[in-house]
């Protein structure tokens, strides 16, 4: 029996989901700087553009992302629904971008996952800006998205199998 063998794909997707959970959650917590928003990564956005880019066209991935983000407003205590409109914007933009960065490559994988969190953070300032008045700044969720686009290399295996899906097929039909 190896010892190192290769965890399984759903294994893999389990603990990116635990950990995108787990992002949302342990910032709420009193367990000091390190576990606060930044440099805590968002790794409900890293889900939101694995799920996006593996088409994962079901009810499922939309569903959770709302979900964590409902979970997200609850404990951050802001507008019920801006973290939603967020993860389900990144989960939008990242079926659209999956598609323009087809390349199967890190540097086009990446390179698309760092557009994503680009515009969510764009969007994140329209929202912030629309539910919490003009003096909000959306500074510190603009520095966890690009420290959570800095890391994607390292954990883009726990939300995205190898093998291309979605970047590489045309049209359905």
């Amino acid at each position: 029996m190896n010892a190192l063998r290769i965890p399984s794909r759903g294994t893999l997707r389990a603990w990116g989901f635990a950990f995108a959970v787990l992002s949302v959650i342990l910032p709420a917590l009193p367990l000091g700087p390190v576990f606060a928003q930044p440099p805590m990564p968002l790794a409900v956005l890293w889900a939101a553009y694995g799920w996006a880019a593996e088409d994962e066209s079901g009810w499922r991935a939309p569903l959770m992302l709302a979900l964590l983000g409902l979970l997200h407003d609850q404990l951050a205590g802001g507008p019920f629904g801006l973290f939603m409109a967020i993860y389900l914007a990144a989960y939008l933009i990242g079926r659209g971008v999956a598609v323009l960065m087809s390349a199967p490559n890190l540097f086009s994988l990446w390179g698309g996952f760092a557009l994503t969190a680009l515009l969510t953070i764009l969007i994140a300032r329209f929202l912030a800006q629309w539910g919490l008045g003009e003096a909000v700044s959306v500074r510190p969720y603009a520095e966890a998205a690009l420290i959570t686009a800095i890391l994607f290399p390292l954990v883009r295996p726990l939300y995205m199998s190898s093998a291309p899906a979605l970047r590489t097929q045309g049209p359905r039909r």
